[in-house]
C-alpha cells in the first residue's frame, strides 16, 4: 500500500534519532531562511541542506514523486506569473520571481515532508510535554493533533476521492463535506488516544 503524503515512514535512519523538538525548529527556520531575500548563495545552500537531510532520512525517490504536483504547481505559476496584457506578452522578470517563488515553496515542502516521515505525532507531544513552561497545559497535545492533520489531510481526501469515483459522484461540496466530518472525527479519537496516554502512560 502506498504512503501517503506527510505520512510516517517507520525507517530506522539517523533522522529518526534526532528529537522532534529539533526538527520542528530547524524546519521552522529553515523556511525563514528560505524565503528571506534572494540570493543564488542561499539557493545553493538550501538545497545542500535539503539533500542531505534526504539522505540521511533514507526517504529514497519516492520522497520526489511524492511532490509532483508541488513540481507542476510551481511550473503553472511561474508561467502564469510571466504572462501580460502588454507587448511583450510574457515578461522573463516576473516568470523568474514566480520561478524562485516555486523553488522556494518546493524545497520547503519537501523538508517538512522528511520532517512528518521521520517524526511521530507522539514524539512531537513528548518532547513539547519536556518543557516546564509547557507540560500543565493542552498545547503540546493541540500542536501534536494540528500537526497531524497536515499528512492526515491529504490521506483522507485520497480516500473521500476514491469513494466519490466509484460512486460516479462529481460534486466536489459533498466530498468537501465528507473531508470536514472525517476529519472531525479523527481529530475527536487522537484527542481521546493521546489523553489516554497521558493518565496511563
Amino acid at each position: 500500500m502506498n504512503q501517503g503524503l506527510f505520512s510516517y515512514n517507520n525507517k530506522k535512519s539517523p533522522l529518526h534519532k534526532i528529537p522532534a523538538l529539533i526538527k520542528i525548529v530547524f524546519t521552522c527556520g529553515f523556511c525563514f531562511f528560505v524565503f528571506s531575500k534572494f540570493s543564488i548563495t542561499k539557493i545553493l545552500i538550501s538545497g545542500i541542506m535539503a539533500l542531505f537531510l534526504w539522505l540521511l532520512s533514507k526517504s529514497g525517490f519516492h520522497a520526489f514523486r511524492k511532490l509532483k504536483l508541488v513540481l507542476i504547481l510551481g511550473l503553472v505559476f511561474t508561467i502564469f506569473k510571466g504572462l501580460s496584457l502588454k507587448s511583450p506578452f510574457f515578461d522573463f522578470q516576473l516568470a523568474k520571481e514566480g520561478l524562485i517563488y516555486g523553488y522556494n515553496f518546493f524545497i520547503t515542502t519537501f523538508v517538512a515532508l522528511i520532517l512528518f516521515e521521520t517524526t511521530t505525532m507522539l514524539e512531537i507531544q513528548n518532547d513539547f510535554m519536556k518543557i516546564p513552561v509547557l507540560n500543565k497545559t493542552k498545547f503540546p497535545m493541540i500542536l501534536a493533533i494540528t500537526i497531524s492533520f497536515f499528512p492526515e489531510i491529504f490521506t483522507t481526501w485520497e480516500e473521500v476521492s476514491l469513494a466519490a469515483k466509484s460512486r460516479k459522484n462529481k460534486n466536489l461540496v459533498s466530498q468537501f463535506s465528507a473531508l470536514i466530518s472525517c476529519m472531525l472525527q479523527k481529530a475527536d479519537t487522537k484527542r481521546k488516544a493521546l489523553l489516554s496516554r497521558k493518565i496511563f502512560g
